[in-house]
């Protein structure tokens, strides 16, 4: 799955249960991860890629950084893994 359909996938699955889904784009911020998914409180971060693409360091460093904040942050290219993500942020 290409990475807007990825997006667009996940953005119908985070509306259907609650969660708001913000698209993250600064031009002062590289790295930042594409989308932020809110609910109750809490927020997860996914940089979205395509089916076999890699995250550039920057990117990388922008994750890890943070998950070293205490959020969940990850690069997603699949469906199914970007879905268990936004249940995790959903289940108390």
């Amino acid at each position: 799955m290409n990475e807007k359909n990825l997006e667009k996938n996940l953005n119908l699955y985070a509306k259907k249960h609650g969660v708001l889904s913000v698209k993250l784009s600064s031009p002062n911020s590289r790295g930042q991860p594409d989308r932020m998914f809110l609910y109750e409180g809490r927020a997860i971060f996914m940089e979205l890629k395509g089916k076999g693409k890699k995250a550039t360091a920057l990117q990388l460093k922008y994750i890890d950084d943070l998950n070293n904040l205490g959020f969940i942050a990850e690069v997603v290219d699949d469906l199914t893994r970007g879905k268990e993500l936004i249940t995790r942020l959903i289940t108390p």
